[in-house]
């Protein structure tokens, strides 16, 4: 029973375990059930759908886009995908409209990846993918997962530009099979040529490996063509092929892998594999594909290769071995590529030749040590750098060691440095003291291309400091600064240093930047130039920045010297070595200055200005330009002194000592100085400096006079040009001086001779200076002699003092004597010399001067009954005559006050004369006042006898002081006033001032005027029915002028101009401006018709035809028109054409020189600048005579340029003429002169003419240029040059000369061929005998006078005597007497009897 009991109860218990299992098993069914559902659902249309909902939905870590169309089929199976698409962050790269794939899915729950096969018919890669970098950058590169993939087919693979530069057609077949302890590989890829992409690129892989079955097969072949895919793909642009063949088994395979590149060897290694252990050996040439560059020369010629690498279980035991003749690497360790980490990877690298890396770096025994250790992404690095020596060029680093364990993060990689160098040579001395025993300790961070250190510390001898560095790779540029303090830093030459810097680095745009200051103080100054300079010791300080550019500026520069102060400075230096510097100080010796630095840091050029410099000579506004040379500094210079102005081109050398300069040149006024001088201790230079230049000579002996500079001077000067506007020219001179620069004025003794001093039209025949001054008193003497236009003579002495000079004068104008009454008297008072009363007499008149200067001017003068005539010892040509009286005083309180005068003239009997008229005199009376507070100005003019015919009043009102300075003032001020006038018209044009032309006849003129000084408005009219204009240079003469005009406002209109020239006429009108600030426009139109406009003897014209002169403030002056010449003559003078020519540059001892602009092609100065637009025509009846020439031309010429400098382009040609030579007649038989628009005017002739002598036709062509003419003889038959001459001049041939005619026809030769060589026999004769004039004479019937000799010398400069003799007897003696510059009386007396007188007039144009 007992047992029954506890089946009993047993039974329930069993019962409830068992229900319990029930419902967990149905449960558990129900969930397989529920998840098969699904999983069948899946695969229903709704659940593909959803698939691809999912698919589309997903994102990827790494940016990748996938989407999809919708799938067809099974997803657990085969199926189809359609619209395949791959995006990144960038949108499509990849684009697939079908995909047939057929796959096993849950053959990945066992680390399986199992397809089947996997077809795309078409593809297209747009470009290559961009996605984001990994987040687990220690993902092993080989997974344990096995992959099996049956067919993997892509039928056309369209690659776009954007991967090459050009599209691509691939085709690719494939299969795989990797597992544990086996691999099977099998692939084809090709290009497919089309039109517009390139094809030939293949390549084929096929590998077996087995262990288990002792299998192992490796094939692969690679063949890319140029240009075509993966040439473009690896940056190929030559082809490519690689070819990798053996044969055995896994437990012993053989084979060899070959590469070339453009047909050259690349590679031929040789590969064995015994059991899972491969060895890789033999030649690379790796420098095939890269440019000329380190990398190339680091593998140039030959990299020998060996690699072992032990393979299991995804890790390889490897060790490697590289070398080239520059390089050495070895490593070894252990490298699993199934965790993707380094274990115990050992690296060491020695270079060989370290100029492979950059030419001019250099080093001994340079090798480095790694040690890898970690994740391939995060691994740990230990180094260890050794060099015995490293250095670039001369800096040189010795015995260097740098160690650290760096450490790479995921986002940065952090280097830890410990380096110690023993020291480094080769820098400046200035540097190098401080580069001994250096230690640097810190650490660089890296992250990209970015380098950041702020914590380098930097330790030497003398050197404590903490250095920042900032370093962007990728753009090449490099930041560093440092924070710490030099202590006796020593500069060669300058002295001993402290430095202290703080430096911070700065965030600053999208980088990094410094931002600073360093301050130094001098412990010590060697340069005793500086040192005196300074005063002492200075203190300084800069604030430094340097942007995220590269760009270094520094700003706020201050330094302190006890003599010297930097006030402020500023600049820039860019990483392209460009500087830009600018300063200003202020020196206690030379006051203020400043200096800009520009150039480069290798080459910088330094431009200073010192407003005082002074030297001992007070220079002030000087400019320096300095730079950097191998002695020193090479400076040049411009600026002002005491003495003028000057340049100077001075290397100075600096160092210890005194200070020393080399004087390669200083210029002043044209004189060129030279020479070595050396600074005393006591200030002042000496040495010897020598002056030669512009025909200048001599020495300046530079010495010391206690602390004052002394100069000896002495030169001379012979046919010397000193530049100026305009020269001077200086035949001979000799000076001898000393000066003696003291502090309170000069100390000057010398005596200076002159001869021949010319400038523009002033010429001084001889002149001499002494001088005496010493501390403030001294004398003068001056005399001279010469010519300004017209003759003078001067001579004065003067005494002075401090406060006191007395002066003596007199001499005479065109022999119009003057002198002072008594010695002028200046006294200083005050600040202000004063010119006591000083009468000046002449002849009949005098002038009373008196009068004060200094701040501002005063000058009183009295005129008493002085002859006008004295204004033409200025400008003959005016012909000006009367009698003055009267006051004139001007004062002005400075320079910038508005200034007073007061005048009160009296002229009696004024005229004007020319060469054949006299204008009748009359009596002019003037008064005028001007002060701040306005003007007047009367003028009376009367006839003699009382009867008033002109009358002038004017009134103008100044305006205050606030618009401007007084001469704008002046010229703004109101004017008021008229004019009335009826009397001869010679009055007014003397006023002109032109020389040389007269302006005759009755003439009214009745004008009211207003407006401004500046621009007056005239209201009036102007009348004359009988004027004539006469110029006397080229004999114009235009008579019964009618003139009627108007004033208008600025205008003055001409409405009617009518006269006659010859028997032609000539008329015109127009307007002319008379505003000042409108430019004076004019517009005139002027008709000719047949008018005679020169009748001289040299030169006769008439003209037809329209001018046109125009000028305004918009257009340039412009004269133009079109001129038809009916008639011109022109006769050729030759002054003295029967002389012996003279050689060029040759003079007579005592004659000045010639003044510049004399010579053929000189222009006289115009009074303004004009256009030209002319054309000139002549159809005929242009006749040229004189010189035997007998000849009638036509021409057609444009004249443009300006009036100035003229350029004329046409031709003249000959019509018919004659030319006689010699006695003899020669026909024209060509003639041409053809301008051509040269400066100066210089046209191209050709003129040929024929005659018959003694039955021989002889011709002459002239050709060459008007300035250089080339005269040749030819004749037929053709005879010698002598030959014909003879012919020509004495009618026979050379064998029938005389012995006086023998010379004549050589200086004949002579002179054609230039007299440049030939035998001169007269001009020999002529020096010897010392005669001024020596010539040969043809025979004259007439007085019986056979070929003769005439020999003449001057017995004064003007008087002349020239004798005349034959071999006959006959003898006749001249005698010209000069009366005056045109005037000549001409005697002759002769042997025969004859006795003539006359009087020569003649006129040079």
């Amino acid at each position: 029973m007992a047992d029954e009991v506890e089946l009993a109860e047993e039974a329930p218990r069993r019962g409830r375990g068992w229900t319990i299992a029930k419902w967990a098993g149905i449960a558990v069914l129900g969930v397989l059930l529920f998840l098969a559902a699904i999983f069948a659902g899946l695969n229903t249309d709704p659940g593909r759908r959803f698939v691809v909902d999912q698919i589309n939905k997903l994102e990827l870590a790494s940016g990748l886009d996938i989407r999809i169309g919708r799938i067809d089929g099974s997803v657990y199976g085969k199926m189809t995908i359609r619209d395949l698409r791959l995006a990144d962050n960038r949108g499509v790269f990849f684009e697939a409209p079908v995909a047939e794939v057929d796959w096993r899915p849950f053959a990945y729950l066992s680390n399986h990846i199992d397809i089947r096969s996997l077809a795309v018919p078409s593809a297209t890669l747009a470009r290559l993918p961009e996605l984001n970098p990994s987040e687990d950058p220690d993902a092993p590169l080989l997974p344990d997962i096995d992959v099996d993939v049956g067919r993997l087919q892509v039928g056309r693979l369209l690659i776009g530009p954007a991967v090459t530069g050009q599209r691509h057609l691939l085709t690719m077949d494939g299969r795989a099979k990797i597992a544990d302890g086996r691999a099977e590989i099998a692939a084809n890829a090709a290009t497919i040529a089309a039109p517009g992409m390139p094809g030939g690129d293949r390549f084929v892989l096929r590998l077996d490996a087995v262990p288990e079955q002792d299998r192992l097969a490796i094939a692969a072949r690679l063949d890319a063509p140029a240009g075509g895919f993966v040439a473009r793909v690896a940056g190929f642009d030559q082809p490519f092929a690689a070819r990798v063949e053996g044969q055995g088994r896994w437990s012993d395979w053989r084979g060899r892998a070959q590469a070339t590149l453009g047909g050259a060897a690349m590679a031929n290694l040789a590969i064995a594999a015994q059991n899972g252990t491969f060895r890789v050996s033999g030649p690379l040439r790796p420098g095939l594909m890269f440019e000329e560059g380190s990398v190339r020369r680091l593998v140039e010629p030959v990299v020998r290769l060996d690699l072992t690498s032990i393979f299991d279980q995804r890790r390889a035991d490897t060790k490697l071995r590289l070398q080239s003749d520059a390089l050495a690497v070895a490593a070894e360790g252990m490298v699993d590529l199934g965790e993707s980490r380094f274990s115990g990877v050992r690296v060491a690298a020695r270079l060989l030749k370290p100029g492979a890396i950059a030419p001019n770096l250099n080093g001994r025994d340079v090798r480095i040590a790694l040690l890898l250790d970690g994740p391939f992404g995060t691994p740990v690095v230990a180094y260890d750098l050794q060099a015995s020596a490293l250095g670039f060029d001369t800096t040189i680093v010795e015995g260097l060691r740098a160690q650290g364990r760096a450490r790479v993060d995921a986002d940065r990689i952090t280097i830890p440095v410990s380096a110690r160098a023993r020291r480094i040579t080769g820098l400046n001395p200035a540097v190098g003291s401080l580069a001994t025993n250096v230690a640097i300790d810190g650490s660089f961070a890296i992250s990209g291309t970015t380098v950041l250190s702020d914590n380098l510390k930097i330790r030497s001898d003398r050197i404590n400091a903490t250095a920042v560095i900032v370093a962007d790779l990728a753009k090449g540029m490099y930041r560093a600064g440092i924070q710490g303090r030099i202590n006796n830093y020593l500069v060669e030459g300058v002295g001993l240093l402290d430095l202290d810097s703080n430096i911070d680095i700065v965030t600053e745009g999208d980088g990094f930047g410094l931002k600073g200051r360093v301050a130094f103080r001098t412990r010590r100054i060697d340069n005793a130039s500086a040192r005196d300079f300074l005063g002492g010791n200075a203190v300084g300080s800069v604030g430094i920045r340097m942007n995220s550019g590269g760009t270094f500026f520094i700003d706020s520069v201050r330094m302190t010297a006890p003599r010297f102060r930097i006030l402020s400075g500023s600049g820039r230096y860019n990483p392209d070595g460009r500087i830009a510097l600018r300063a200003s100080a202020v020196s206690a010796e030379y006051g203020p200055l400043s200096v800009v630095i520009t150039g480069t840091a290798e080459r910088p050029q330094i431009d200073l200005r010192a407003e005082r410099p002074g030297l001992g000579i007070g220079l002030r506004g000087v400019q320096a330009r300095v730079r950097a040379t191998a002695e020193g500094y090479a400076i040049t210079a411009t600026g002002e002194s005491d003495y003028g102005p000057f340049s100077a081109d001075v290397v100075v050398l600096s160092g210890r000592g005194p200070l020393t300069v080399q004087v390669n040149r200083v210029t002043i006024a044209g004189l060129n100085f030279a020479g070595r001088i050396v600074q005393t201790p006591a200030g002042p230079f000496s040495g010897t400096l020598t002056l030669s230049g512009s025909g200048l000579n001599g020495t300046v002996r530079l010495s010391a006079e206690g602390a004052n500079q002394r100069a000896d001077i002495a030169a001379t000067a012979n046919g010397a040009s000193i530049p100026s506007e305009p020269p001077i020219l200086i035949q001979r001179a000799i000076v001898r001086a000393t000066a003696i620069l003291y502090p309170q004025g000069p100390a000057i003794t010398g005596d200076a001779q002159f001869a021949g001093v010319r400038r523009d039209q002033t010429l001084i025949r001889t002149a001499r200076a002494k001088i005496d001054y010493r501390g403030g008193r001294g004398k003068l003497q001056l005399t001279a002699d010469g010519t300004s236009g017209v003759p003078f003579r001067i001579a004065a002495n003067a005494d002075i003092t401090p406060d006191h000079i007395r002066a003596a004068m007199q001499g005479s104008v065109n022999n119009l004597a003057f002198r002072l009454q008594r010695p002028a008297d200046i006294r200083r008072d005050g600040r202000d010399w004063v010119l006591s009363p000083t009468a000046i007499v002449f002849p009949q008149g005098r002038v009373l001067v008196a009068g004060r200067y200094g701040d501002g001017l005063t000058l009183r003068s009295r005129i008493d009954n002085l002859d006008l005539s004295i204004v033409n010892a200025f400008s003959p040509a005016l012909g000006i005559g009367g009698k003055a009286s009267g006051t004139l005083d001007f004062a002005q309180a400075s320079s910038t006050a508005f200034p007073r005068a007061d005048a009160r003239l009296n002229i009696t009997g004024f005229t004007r004369a020319g060469v054949a008229t006299l204008s009748a005199p009359v009596d002019i009376a003037l008064a005028g006042q001007l002060s701040p507070d306005g003007g007047l100005a009367n003028a009376v003019i009367r006839r003699r006898g009382g009867a008033v015919i002109g009358r002038l009043q004017a009134r103008l009102q100044p305006l205050s002081a606030a618009a401007g300075s007084w001469s704008e003032r002046l010229l703004a001020s109101p004017l008021t006033g008229g004019i009335r006038y009826n009397g001869p018209a010679e009055v007014l044009w003397s006023l002109s001032g032109i020389a040389g032309r007269q302006l005759s006849g009755p003439i009214a003129i009745a004008a009211d005027f207003g407006g401004r000084v500046q621009a007056p408005q005239l209201n009036g009219i102007l009348r004359a029915n009988a004027l004539t204009f006469v110029d006397e240079t080229y004999g114009t003469r235009i008579t019964n002028i009618a003139l009627q005009g108007r004033f208008t406002q600025s205008r003055f209109e001409i409405t009617q101009f009518n006269g006659r020239a010859g028997e032609g006429t000539i008329s015109g009108r127009g307007s002319v401006g008379l505003a000042a600030d409108a430019g004076f426009p004019i517009d005139i139109r002027v008709q000719l018709d047949r008018a005679r406009l020169a009748r001289s003897d040299a030169i006769g014209a008439t003209a037809t035809g329209n001018i046109a002169i125009s000028n305004g403030p918009n257009q340039p002056a412009l004269i133009s028109g079109d001129l038809q010449l009916p008639e011109v003559r022109y006769e050729i003078v030759r002054q003295g054409a029967a002389e012996i020519a003279e050689l060029e540059g040759v003079r007579r001892k005592g004659d000045p020189l010639p003044r510049p602009g004399e010579q053929a092609n000189a222009r006289p100065a115009a009074p303004s600048i004009w256009n030209l637009d002319l054309r000139v025509r002549a159809d005929n009846e242009v006749f040229v005579s004189g010189m035997g020439l007998e000849s009638e031309w036509s021409t057609d010429l444009r004249v443009r340029g300006t009036s100035n400098a003229p350029v004329v382009v046409g031709t003249a040609d000959l019509i018919r003429g004659t030319y006689s030579f010699a006695g003899n007649r020669f026909e024209l038989t060509q003639g041409e002169v053809a301008f051509t628009g040269s400066t100066p005017i210089n046209p191209r002739i050709r003129i040929a003419a024929t005659t018959e002598v003694d039955n021989v036709a002889i011709t002459i062509n002239i050709t060459g240029t008007g300035t250089n003419p080339q005269i040749v003889f030819s004749s037929s038959p053709a005879l010698p040059q002598d030959e014909i001459l003879s012919r020509l001049l004495f009618g026979g041939p050379v064998t029938q000369l005389s012995a006086l005619q023998v010379v004549q026809l050589g200086s004949s030769l002579n002179a054609l061929r230039g007299g440049g060589g030939g035998l001169n026999p007269l001009g020999k004769l002529r020096s010897a005998t010392g005669v001024d004039r020596l010539r040969v004479l043809g025979a004259d019937e007439a007085t019986g006078r056979g070929t003769a000799v005439a020999a003449g010398f001057y017995v004064s400069n003007d008087i002349y005597i020239e004798v005349i003799t034959d071999a006959r007897g006959f003898t006749a003696t001249q005698l010209e007497i000069a009366l005056s510059k045109s005037l000549s009386l001409l005697s002759q007396a002769g042997s025969q009897g004859s006795s003539s007188a006359s009087i020569r007039y003649r006129k040079e144009y």
